[in-house]
């Protein structure tokens, strides 16, 4: 879609993975200027906080599995049982930002939360992920048959081992966890039953869209473009269900059964970006926590990261609202 919608018009969109190596953390550090990235919140929200001049073009949120695993013989049988236990911290020596630690620290504190409990309540203990974050096979570049890896792996070995009690698995990423665990685990709880949004706010719930300053102000009707290609396969998907679902069930590595139970069931209809006051109140809940739990040392006025022109002439020529 992209190929047909930039054709003669002397740009091209091409996937990070073919710059080479050296350009394998750009989709933390936004660090060249003509980009879209499009995934969880936190590394831009964190690229942003230490000086990227970069802009949200839009926001999605897609509610996904925000789970708090422990063992099956485990005797828990809600979060509140988890007062005075043990829960895992992932370590990410190899990433350049650690969002997994946010996304466990975030996960584990809601559901606490919502039971009634604090993280004083609780050991949190570090595990460190050492290997590569970066060898999950990419998508349409190498062989299909090979699965992508679970990135909880030394999580999942210290749970089985009694290091600790309990982890948190988000996403079609928990659905691998799952599988790895072969029965071995069990979800105590998922968040998607907290009723208050700000505890269901994740790393990828929002999902942002941005891009550089440069590019906008730059490059507009490029911009524009590139949003209104992204609208088109937002509705595509809405109209094409089937399809889509297996082309996302194999970008993630799970099967179709897996989708009904890692996202929700309307997920069809949460690929438009959008810039809406819900969707702002999510992004500062998440922008907070981080900035509170100095994974972030600077803060910053939301308002003034958010160009929601692009988007609104993207959908005025798609003839949307």
């Amino acid at each position: 879609m992209f190929a047909e919608s930039f054709r003669d018009s002397g740009y091209e969109v091409r996937d990070l993975s073919e710059l080479g190596p050296q350009c394998k953390d750009v989709h933390f550090t936004h660090a060249i200027a003509t980009y879209f990235r499009e995934g969880g919140g936190a590394p831009p929200v964190w690229a942003r906080a230490n000086g990227v001049d970069s802009v949200v073009l839009g926001i999605t949120f897609m509610e996904e599995l925000l789970g708090v695993f422990v063992r099956a013989d485990d005797p828990a049988r809600t979060v509140a049982d988890l007062r005075g236990r043990r829960l895992g911290l992932p370590v990410w020596p190899r990433l350049v930002f650690n969002f997994w630690r946010f996304a466990a620290l975030k996960g584990l504190h809601s559901a606490l939360a919502v039971h009634g409990l604090r993280d004083e309540d609780v050991e949190f203990v570090d595990i460190v992920e050492g290997w590569d974050p970066h060898e999950r096979r990419d998508v349409g570049r190498s062989d299909l048959a090979r699965p992508a890896r679970c990135e909880y792996r030394r999580q999942l070995e210290a749970l089985l081992a009694g290091e600790v009690d309990a982890i948190f698995g988000k996403g079609p990423e928990a659905a691998l966890l799952q599988r790895d665990a072969g029965g071995r685990i069990r979800l105590l709880y998922d968040l998607r039953e907290a009723n208050a949004v700000a505890e269901r706010v994740n790393n990828s719930t929002p999902r942002l869209l941005t891009t550089s300053r440069r590019l906008v102000d730059g490059h507009f009707p490029a911009v524009v473009r590139y949003l209104r290609t992204l609208i088109r396969a937002a509705r595509w998907v809405e109209s094409n269900k089937t399809e889509a679902t297996a082309l996302i069930a194999r970008e993630c590595s799970v099967g179709r059964d897996e989708m009904e139970t890692c996202l929700e069931s309307d997920y069809a209809e949460k690929f438009l970006p959008r810039v809406s006051d819900e969707l702002m109140e999510a992004l500062a809940v998440m922008k907070s926590f981080l900035h509170e739990r100095r994974f972030i040392m600077r803060d910053f006025v939301l308002a003034d990261w958010i160009d929601a022109r692009p988007l609104a002439e993207a959908y005025r020529l798609e003839g949307l609202e």
